[in-house]
């Protein structure tokens, strides 16, 4: 107090008293002829005004609003309170502690009132906005004598896309109550308000390039930009690249925008604001919900020298944010050298139009990367047309592939039925699980793809037909030939390139970019918020085999989330399988080989809980419901006491019973 009297008299401060980001906030607001007297902050905005600032940033309000109400009930009897504002420093939101809630009132400390350096003097809102950093404004600290009372802490929010200040979140409450650790609790939660705008603005992302991508299958030529709701450039695929650069047009992925395609403005797009070189006819919006998320533009292919058709599309550039490449392929997600490598190889093989053998293990994504090689590919206008031959009898397989006219069999259906292989005409066919079709189907399907005919059942006449072929197995095909069980002359006609499809314990570091693109799913899809996975449990996840792979995770991390009752995954929501899967291949040698180190107690808590296990027939919920103990502390009392084989033993009985 003594060094602020001192700075007011422009008098020399003693030194080490005021610290360097204070004195020089006080400096700024001395500048800017801010009243030291002030007591509170300036009358609040009206309540209308306050709801069109809402609507504003509702995508900040959105993502905080999970954090928020965690935040009342941490806070609740903390003497404390925390805020959100918006980057001009006009507080959008307020929880917290209910009394220092009323005492806010006091200083304006409110919704709707402005609290910029410029407005209210050094606090912790308006110094983290004009520095950019988290900083905490202690008592006296604060320039404004009305306001000494409090203490602050503050860290900014930016936009996880461009890095722009979006917001702040403070924690504030009267003097007393400071505590170093409420500048750590403003950062961190600044930093999950920012992971959960990261993660609306991927879903959003993905939906507005999957509508793309359906887009492109009913075009011939021309190409696609996106923008993304706030009329940003996101991505321009090949051809509109051609395009652009045959109009003399040159823009940059992140840096240009198109006002009219702002979801925030009431203009519709294809008003005077669209730029000249874009016309309104080229122009889709794509709306889900009545919430517009974004525009695709659909350039015309340049007339000069074009022949009609499209130039190769790349998914991974598409599919990447910002024109960088993602590192996936289509809807592949990952990162890892082994999923590189295969991305890498399906383009290559998206440019060569013959048949494709993609191996790989069940639950891999073969099917996904089949998919982008045909929307990859010259064949890409017309169908993809897929099936699994594994799990048919042999006879429904024959009619899904060849189809059958009128009157073929005992059942048929009047009509009859374009049978798959006709229905992929001038697209690709997939077959799922090949190393599964019936050896006598095999020499019909080899001279179809050798005579480019079909014949359905029950017709003389042979239909023409020219598709790609891609096929998929989990089986070693040679190993099939040499049994006996595959002819060798399908498997080389089918192999005539071929990719390996990496497991998931071949790219685990893929793991957390799955389980946020699967957990982004379940909440778009649901409609519910989503979940925080805590650390064990995506160690967990590292350190289990996944016989399943991706498609074992895809549902285990559905099961998690949807079960979830809080706003975190944790270790206990863990599926049984994978608990136990773990607990056995981390034993604990010394306590399971020496009974002798056991005490009398943990004798009879072991018994306690196999008796338990055998009981409810291995179901842990039930045993730890049983034992009145949650179902963390369980999994570590099975794996403290070895008790994998009594758990897989009341299974088995279960099984059998």
């Amino acid at each position: 107090m003594a060094a602020w009297d001192r700075f007011l008299r422009q008098a020399e401060l003693p030194p080490n008293v005021v610290r360097g980001v204070i004195e020089q906030s006080w400096s700024r607001c001395h500048s800017a002829g801010i009243d030291p007297g002030r007591s509170r902050a300036r009358e609040p905005a009206t309540e209308n005004n306050l709801r069109t600032l809402q609507h504003r940033h509702h995508d900040l309000i959105d993502a905080s609003v999970p954090i928020m109400k965690q935040a009342h009930g941490l806070l609740s009897d903390s003497g404390t309170m925390m805020i959100l504002t918006d980057p001009t420093g006009v507080i959008l939101e307020t929880a917290g502690d209910q009394g220092t809630l009323e005492a806010a009132q006091d200083v304006r400390l409110v919704a709707g009132a402005n609290w910029d350096e410029l407005a209210c003097g050094t606090n912790a809102i308006g110094t983290a906005l004009s520095i950019g950093e988290p900083v905490q404004v202690h008592a006296a600290e604060h320039f404004c004598a009305g306001i000494k009372p409090w203490t602050c802490s503050a860290a900014v929010v930016r936009d996880p896309a461009r890095g722009d200040v979006i917001g702040v979140v403070d924690v504030s409450g009267l003097s007393r109550t400071f505590h170093r650790d409420f500048l750590a609790l403003a950062v961190m939660t600044a930093g999950r308000i920012e992971a959960q705008l990261s993660a609306r603005q991927m879903e959003l992302r993905q939906y507005l390039f999957e509508t793309g991508m359906r887009r492109l299958s009913r075009l011939s030529s021309g190409g696609l930009l996106f923008f993304d709701r706030r009329g940003r450039l996101l991505s321009i695929d090949t051809a509109a690249g051609r395009s652009l650069a045959a109009m003399g047009i040159r823009l940059d992925s992140g840096d240009d925008a198109v006002s009219a395609f702002s979801a925030d403005l009431q203009t519709r797009a294809g008003s005077a604001t669209l730029p000249e070189w874009l016309r309104p006819e080229w122009v889709e919006p794509v709306v889900r919900g009545g919430e517009r998320l974004g525009t695709i533009v659909v350039l015309p292919e340049p007339s000069q020298g074009r022949t009609g058709r499209r130039a190769l599309h790349s998914p991974a550039a598409t599919l990447g944010t910002g024109g960088e490449s993602s590192g996936s392929v289509g809807p592949i997600i990952g990162g890892s050298e082994a999923l590189r490598n295969a991305a890498e190889k399906a383009r290559l093989l998206a440019n060569l139009d013959v048949p494709v053998l993609l191996q790989g293990e069940t639950g891999v994504g073969k099917d996904m990367i089949a998919r982008t090689i045909h929307e990859s590919g010259r064949r890409r206008g017309g169908p993809f047309i897929a099936l699994n031959c594994g799990g048919l009898p042999r006879d429904i397989l024959v009619s899904e592939l060849f189809g059958y006219v009128d009157g073929a069999f005992t059942g048929a259906r009047r009509s009859g039925m374009v049978g798959k292989i006709e229905a992929a005409d001038g697209g690709t066919l997939f077959l799922d699980e090949i190393g599964d079709m019936p050896l006598e189907v095999q020499p019909v399907f080899l001279r179809v793809l050798e005579g480019g005919e079909v014949y359905p059942l029950g017709d003389s006449k042979p239909r023409k037909v020219e598709f790609r072929l891609v096929a998929a197995t989990n089986k070693d095909l040679r190993a099939e030939v040499s049994a006996g069980r595959f002819r060798q002359d399908l498997f080389y006609r089918v192999s005539v390139t071929a990719l390996r499809v990496p497991s998931l314990r071949d790219r685990k570091e893929d793991i957390p970019a799955l389980v946020e693109h699967f957990n982004s799913e379940v909440s778009r899809r649901y409609g519910v918020p989503m979940k925080r996975l805590e650390p064990g449990v995506l160690d967990a996840f590292d350190r289990y085999a996944w016989p399943g792979n991706v498609r074992e995770l895809r549902n285990v991390v559905e099961g998690m989330v949807m079960l979830s009752t809080g706003d975190a995954v944790v270790v206990a929501d863990l599926p049984p399988e994978i608990a136990v899967s773990i607990t056995e291949a981390n034993p604990q040698p010394d306590v399971l080989t020496h009974s002798g180190t056991v005490t009398n107690l943990e004798a009879v808590e072991r018994d306690a809980i196999s008796s338990a296990i055998a009981t409810c027939h291995g179901n842990l919920t039930l045993v730890a419901r049983e034992l009145r103990i949650s179902k963390s502390t369980l999994y570590l009392k099975v794996e403290k006491y070895g008790l994998g084989e009594v758990l897989r033993e009341a299974r088995t009985a279960r099984r059998r019973g």
